[in-house]
């Protein structure tokens, strides 16, 4: 990712401007999950695992 300084612009708000960038195209999330290899069935557990976690959290926040 690059990012331009513009006329005017602190070094702080250059950061903040490139660490927006970061979060929003997801590039730490794509880094980490390329770091080890995963299968495609670990995927597919984990996937269930999260939707069941989120179910069970939705469920209690009805009561």
């Amino acid at each position: 990712m690059r990012v331009e300084r513009r006329d005017g612009e602190t070094v702080e708000q250059l950061i903040r401007r490139f660490n927006k960038g970061v979060v929003s195209e997801r590039i730490t999330k794509t880094y980490r999950e390329k770091m080890h290899f995963v299968s495609k069935s670990e995927q597919r557990k984990e996937k269930r695992r999260r939707a069941e976690r989120n179910r069970r959290k939705k469920m209690s926040k009805g009561f």
